[in-house]
């Protein structure tokens, strides 16, 4: 019993090794460019970006373009894979957003390990009427060229809260894709500017020892002192914004404050007076930067 449980044992790590040392062998064969050509692409149907992650290069561009990938809206589907040409690029035959379209790209070696060249990904030139930036698939992207890998992406005026306009593209890298944005204000973006307004008409009114710059006040403290030495106001009701139907500009009317001025009275000894507006107004230009409206008061 104790010799045949023995040699049992020694013909199992027999196996074992033999197993062994085949699978060391296959690893040691490497992956052949067919195979990793399909494991690309089924990455790309997949959404897989742990996989993508290894066709590219590690700088700061890999993580950008992947980020872009996990927001995308669609992938592509039934995928036929052409045979390599003698540079190893392929080409591929694919559905996207429901449409034929085709892909291709060109995979190297590094260091033992299969590269997607930096040409085979996707250019999308995007431009719009408004703003410097655009989202897309929920990242903030500098207006002009982006690369991306080939999928269905969301794109948008940025910031995407405050301006509409956004469509969806399907990408390939056949050629660059253009994406012009005709960007419109959103319900919710004069309810914010005057948010921004609010907070700025606030520090317009803190106490102060002259009357502020860019805040559209006029206190005529001159009729009745010779020297101001301090200003109190209060804010009746801020002025309501309106912005531009172009988006480029803005006024905010229909403000009253009130001001106190004290200081050296013009019959002699301290004296205070107060001043009252119920036409406070405030002009200025609207723009639109990375992912924010900012209000420029003149």
């Amino acid at each position: 019993m104790k010799r045949g449980a023995i040699i049992g044992i020694v013909a199992g790590a027999v196996v074992v090794v033999a197993a062994g040392a085949g699978i060391a062998w296959w690893l040691l064969r490497g992956e052949t460019v067919e195979q990793a050509a399909e494991r690309y692409v089924q990455a790309l149907e997949d959404g897989d970006r742990e996989t993508l992650e290894g066709f590219l290069a590690g700088d700061d561009s890999r993580d950008h373009v992947l980020d872009l990938f996990d927001g995308a809206s669609g992938h592509i589907s039934a995928a036929s894979v052409s045979p390599p040409l003698d540079d190893n690029s392929f080409r591929v035959e694919v559905t996207l957003d429901g449409q034929p379209g085709v892909i291709g790209f060109l995979l190297a070696q590094e260091s033992g390990t299969w590269r997607l060249a930096a040409d085979s990904l996707a250019q999308i030139d995007i431009s719009s009427s408004l703003g410097d930036s655009a989202q897309v698939g929920g990242v903030t992207v500098p207006l002009g060229a982006t690369l991306a890998l080939p999928a269905v992406y969301p794109i948008a005026p940025a910031p995407a809260d405050l301006l509409d306009g956004g469509v969806s593209v399907a990408v390939t890298n056949e050629t660059p894709v253009s994406v012009n944005l005709e960007a419109s204000l959103t319900p919710e973006a004069t309810a914010i500017a005057q948010e921004q307004l609010d907070a700025y008409a606030a520090v317009c009114a803190e106490p102060v020892t002259a009357v502020p710059a860019h805040c559209g006040l006029r206190v005529p403290w001159g009729a009745d002192l010779t020297a101001l030495s301090s200003l109190d106001f209060r804010i009746e009701k801020t002025p309501q914004v309106t912005l531009a139907a172009d988006a480029t500009s803005f006024a905010a009317t229909g403000g009253q404050i009130v001001a106190t001025a004290r200081g050296t009275a013009r019959s002699g000894g301290d004296g205070a007076f107060t001043y009252r507006a119920d036409d406070w107004s405030l002009y200025g230009d609207v723009m639109f930067e990375d992912d924010q409206m900012v209000l420029a008061v003149r």
